[in-house]
């Protein structure tokens, strides 16, 4: 309240009327009056109109936090059928741009046009979704074409403040929209102001009140004063401000994931991931194998040394038999040389007999070829010689024998050697190899959360 105060003037000039003064005084009590009167009319209107711009503000607000809710809904439906890396992609991107425009239109200077403008976010986000998500994920599209559609009808119980004229007005316009707002990446930016600038109406200055662009130029404070228009307007900016900071940690989560999902669904990415499950498959065969090795090995080394010791038997069966048939054979040699030295002996018998080597009687007829023994000789001598040879052979193959047997003894040992040091060099090889995959498992994963702290740092 605006108080006057009176002071008493100078005297009255001796040639003024009497009587002036108390016209003076009575006109300013009259004026003081007027104005008491008015300032009083005025702060109920004043209190309506901050009340009811106030509210409308917290009623858009709501709404946007049931929205960026049903949005959050619709798209974490959909991501439990949605299998690959570009169709999460695509979610977590339009989730991103739904949330970050419905709390930039909520934080809008004029509650009015926000309510406004999220109506035309989601009538216009509802024809996009269901001309472009069902093409791509089928029928798991279905939550969030139906999400949209409740939001779409919700909105329409926000803008209660038009008139049944505007409101045929706002229905016309966004058919014409629609048109033009099929993509899923840019329907987040359509704004009333926009559309009207595009149209080249910015008010309704052509006195055609039934326009929705009249709306644009509309001030909810125009009945406060001054000062108490500054004071509200402030108070309202603080109320946006604290409500976008307070939802900015929430924009910077689905941001975040957002980007996750674009580098997880990066060819190079995917080339990455695909060779870390391979580098991952590899290990778990070579820990399997790891695992199965010392069975393998004990039971390679036994089957060797077995195969080892059954040619071994084996050569020495058939040496056995080789020998037991030359000894056979020697005995049939030495039988054989008796029986020829018999045969010589009767030989030199028949021959005294016979008179062999003897003068012949007078008057004998000349004699023929003579008897030449010498050469049975030779052949019983060759013979002889031959019996000696094969009995000296059997001799020395009686002592080889020992030496055959220590030859076998040193091959299996020799054997065994070698196959002790072949399963030491398979085990260090295994070894070096299992290391190896270790350092590529551990250097592959270092460098996936390399790659991931560096994205949650950007």
């Amino acid at each position: 309240m605006t108080t006057i105060a009176l002071r008493a003037g100078p005297s009255l000039p001796a040639n003024e009327p009497p009587g002036l003064g108390w016209v003076t005084a009575l006109l300013a009590a009259a004026l003081l009056c007027g104005c008491a009167s008015w300032f009083g009319r005025n702060d109920a209107q004043q209190e309506a109109l901050k009340r009811a711009e106030s509210q409308m503000q917290q009623r858009v607000m709501r709404y946007a936090d049931g929205y960026m809710d049903g949005v959050a809904l619709a798209v974490r439906a959909v991501e439990e059928h949605a299998l690959d890396t570009h169709s999460r992609r695509l979610l977590n991107d339009f989730q991103v741009k739904q949330s970050t425009a419905a709390v930039q239109i909520a934080s809008g200077p004029n509650a009015r046009i926000n309510a406004l403008d999220m109506l035309i976010l989601a009538t216009l986000t509802r024809h996009a979704v269901e001309q472009r998500l069902p093409p791509i994920l089928g029928k798991s599209a279905s939550p969030v074409v139906d999400a949209f559609g409740k939001l779409e009808t919700n909105a329409w119980v926000l803008v209660d403040f038009l008139s049944p004229a505007q409101r045929d007005d706002l229905r016309d316009k966004l058919e014409a929209w629609k048109k033009t707002a099929n993509s899923l990446d840019s329907v987040a930016f359509n704004r009333l102001a926009d559309f009207a600038r595009a149209s080249g109406q910015l008010t309704a200055s052509d006195g055609v009140d039934d326009s929705i662009y009249g709306m644009i130029g509309f001030d909810p404070f125009a009945g406060l004063s001054p000062a108490v228009k500054e004071i509200e307007q402030s108070r309202l900016l603080a109320e946006r401000a604290i409500y976008y900071a307070q939802r900015s940690p929430m924009l910077l989560d689905l941001q975040t994931r957002s980007l996750s999902s674009a580098l997880a669904d990066m060819p190079e990415s995917r080339t990455m991931l695909a060779t870390s499950t391979r580098v991952g498959d590899a290990a778990a065969k070579m820990a399997e194998t790891a695992a199965l090795m010392p069975g393998t090995l004990s039971s390679e080394r036994e089957a060797a040394i077995r195969q080892m010791f059954a040619a071994l038997q084996q050569q020495q069966g058939t040496m056995t038999a080789m020998l037991i048939e030359l000894r056979q054979s020697l005995e049939a040699g030495r039988a054989a040389s008796d029986s020829v030295h018999g045969v010589v002996q009767s030989t030199d018998a028949l021959l005294a007999r016979l008179k062999v080597g003897e003068p012949p009687p007078p008057n004998a007829p000349p004699p023929g070829r003579p008897f030449n023994i010498t050469e049975y000789t030779a052949a019983a001598a060759a013979l002889g010689d031959t019996a000696q040879q094969i009995q000296s052979l059997v001799l020395l193959l009686e002592k080889d024998t020992p030496a055959a047997m220590k030859l076998a003894e040193s091959a299996r040992a020799q054997g065994e050697v070698l196959i002790d040091h072949l399963f030491k060099r398979l085990i260090q090889a295994f070894g070096v190899l299992f290391l190896g995959v270790l350092v590529i498992v551990v250097a592959s994963r270092w460098i996936s959360g390399h790659f991931q702290r560096k994205a949650l740092q950007r």
